[in-house]
Formats: C-alpha cells, sequence, structure tokens
C-alpha cells in the first residue's frame, strides 16, 4: 500500500540530477570522451614513439587515417593540437595539461583495481580507460590517498606524469648489461600476458646476454633461464642498469 508521504510526493526518493533525463549537464566535462581519449593517444604515442602522425594515431585508435585526420583537425580547432598535414601532432599547453590528468587518472584508477579490487595487472587497461572518463578529481586524490600515494602504477609507469624515472628502452642497451625493468608502455592483455609467462615484470632484474641483428630478436637471461624477445618488447620494456 503507498503511504500518505509517498501519495503526496516524497523528494526525498528522487533519482540524483546527474542521472535524470536532459539534466547531463550537470556533470559535463570540457570535452567529450573521443576527444579525451584521442589527446591521450597522443600523448601515449609521443610518450612510446617520440611522435604521433596521424597515420600511427589511426592504427592506435583503430581507425580509418581519414577519421583519425578529421579527429585531429577537430582538436586543432578545440586549441588541443597544433596540426601541419603530414607531419607530427603536436599537443598545445592546453592539450599537454588534459592529457596529463587523463594519465594521472588511468595510472591511479589501474593501481586501485590492482591493489583494492584484486584485478590481474594484464587486464585493468580497458577498464581503466573506460572509467577515467567519468571520475572527478576529487575522487581520484581519494583514491590515491587510499592507495598510501604509490610512486607507479602495476606497469611501473610514475602516477605523477611529468616524473622521470631515468629508464630507456631495451632497444637502447647493449648485450652483457645487467639491468632492472622498470616499466612497460604496452598494456595489450596479449603483450602483458607474454611478459608475465617469461617472467619480464616491474621491478625484476635479467641480463642482455646476445642479439641477432638481422631480425632484432634479443636474448635475455632472465631468473637462470633464456628468453629470446622481439622488437615490441625491445621498444616497450624501459629498463635501468643495475651494474
Amino acid at each position: 500500500m503507498v503511504s500518505k508521504e509517498m501519495a503526496e510526493g516524497d523528494l526525498s526518493l528522487q533519482v540524483p540530477a546527474s542521472c535524470r533525463p536532459g539534466e547531463s549537464g550537470k556533470t559535463k566535462r570540457d570535452f567529450t570522451e573521443i576527444v579525451e581519449e584521442y589527446v591521450e593517444g597522443i600523448y601515449r604515442l609521443r610518450e612510446g614513439l617520440g611522435r604521433a602522425t596521424t597515420g600511427e594515431l589511426a592504427d592506435y585508435m583503430c581507425v580509418s587515417p581519414g577519421s583519425a585526420t578529421s579527429m585531429v583537425r577537430k582538436l586543432d580547432h578545440l586549441g588541443l593540437v597544433k596540426y601541419t598535414p603530414y607531419k607530427s601532432v603536436e599537443l598545445t599547453a592546453d592539450g599537454e595539461k588534459l592529457a596529463k590528468v587523463l594519465t594521472r587518472t588511468h595510472r591511479v584508477l589501474k593501481r586501485f583495481l590492482v591493489d583494492m579490487v584484486g584485478l590481474p595487472w594484464n587486464d585493468v587497461h580497458e577498464l581503466a580507460c573506460k572509467l577515467e572518463h567519468y571520475m572527478s578529481a576529487d575522487v581520484i586524490d581519494r583514491m590515491y590517498e587510499r592507495l598510501d600515494r604509490p610512486k607507479t602504477c602495476p606497469h611501473g609507469n610514475p602516477i605523477n606524469p611529468d616524473e622521470e624515472d631515468g629508464s630507456v628502452r631495451l632497444a637502447d642497451t647493449a648485450v652483457g648489461d645487467k639491468l632492472r625493468m622498470v616499466k612497460v608502455t604496452n598494456e595489450r592483455y596479449e603483450f602483458l600476458k607474454f611478459l608475465e609467462e617469461v617472467g619480464l615484470l616491474p621491478g625484476k632484474e635479467f641480463e642482455f646476454v646476445g642479439a641477432t641483428e638481422i631480425d632484432g630478436l634479443l636474448h635475455l637471461r632472465v631468473g637462470g633461464k633464456r628468453v629470446t624477445v622481439g622488437r615490441e618488447v625491445s621498444r616497450h620494456v624501459w629498463v635501468q642498469k643495475t651494474a
């Protein structure tokens, strides 16, 4: 039976403002999710490859080159990038600021999902990509504090995007080097699963024992076991020398 209070309209049971039809502006962000993804993608490509062409951005976003170019032109119009055809896309000061906020948010979320929720390190990237567009700075800061202010995400990348960790790509080291893995910049499930299977995890020490130049293969000794890796691993695994 409906109570008298309910019949007269109990406003305490109303749906929250941000969830009401036509009230999306209550929690509106400055930019759409797709704009944020592109900006973050440009930042990640530049971080991993040193550049971000429209072709590379199209591959990263899994879209056609034409679609990537159209979006880059939109980002240029929004003042987030500087776009010159046939050259690398450059973030503006506003674009850089947005990318760093998204990157920090992404890394805190990954650490939270691994440390607090218990998800595996190789399967949090996609979920964090979704959540980062709906999390306020206040919530992320609270997560960060609850995690006791971690220095890195589960993949070894600094929580603070401005922090330098002194690492270099595995590809830039030499045979005979004794190394420690610092971070990985490719977060695809299959890639991380492979690293886990061969024992290459952040903090792991290993030795670079040989190379096959003709096909770019590197031979490592990881935990007493000989491991051979290719160009993708050598580009996306970052290390420091231990001796």
